[in-house]
Parts: C-alpha cells; structure tokens; sequence
C-alpha cells in the first residue's frame, strides 16, 4: 500500500481511506481492468465480420492492455483469488467469458473454428494463450 500510494503521490492513509484492505484495492483494479476490456471488446466490434478477424483484434486488445498493465502479465495462478473472492472473480470475468464464447461458437458455426471442439475448451486455450509473451 506504501508503494501505491507513493507512485500516486498522496499518502498511505489517503489509499485506505478509499480502500480499507489490500483486497479491497485489488478487487476495484480489477473491476477497472474488466470495464476496460469489455468497453475495447465493444470498440472492437467482435459481433461484425468474420469471427478470425474478430479473434484476432481481441488479441491485440489484450496485448494493449498487458503493456498498459504488465502486473496482469505478472499474477498467473499464484494470484488466484482466495476462495471468499472466487465468487466475484468469476462474476466480473462472466461477460467478457460469455462474449468470447459467443464469438468461438460464431466462428464454429462459420467452420472458422473446429466445430467438433467443445466451444468452452477453445475459450480456454484461446485465453491461456492470450497470456504468452509475443
């Protein structure tokens, strides 16, 4: 918390006068983080056009976004949340999970994708490889 509120400039009381816990602070990063990607999502258009296209512009997106923010780079599965925060974690990655399958099932219907994989098994892979470095 010192070092937040350092690289912010205020002070360490100003950081928990807004978020009293260290988990309270890394729960509204990443409700910030996940509005962030569901309003490139949204930029991106991945309902137009072919779905390949599609996957490919949310790639960049995500690329942008780990530049923007390298600790996402950095968490992997140490930072799983704990199991009083899994609940919310998978609510807050609910819709952008939901709107990738969305676009991997476009995509099979389309024979862009293997259509005999199942859809969530592609949002897996597609999300883990998301994560590799360039």
């Amino acid at each position: 918390m010192a070092a937040i509120a350092a690289a912010a400039g205020v002070t360490r009381q100003t950081v928990y006068a807004h978020f009293g816990t260290r988990d309270a602070l890394v729960e509204a990063v990443a409700d910030r983080v996940t509005e962030e990607v569901m309003a490139a999502m949204d930029a991106a258009e991945v309902e137009d056009g072919p779905a390949l296209d599609a996957l490919l512009r949310l790639r960049e997106i995500g690329w942008r976004l780990f530049e923007r923010h390298p600790v996402l780079l950095q968490l992997g599965a140490a930072a799983a949340p704990a199991a009083a925060h899994a609940e919310a974690d998978r609510a807050r990655h609910e819709p952008v999970m939901d709107r990738l399958t969305r676009l991997i099932e476009k995509g099979q219907a389309a024979r862009e994708f293997d259509p005999t994989a199942p859809a969530a098994w592609l949002v897996a892979a597609v999300t883990a490889l998301g994560a590799c470095r360039r």
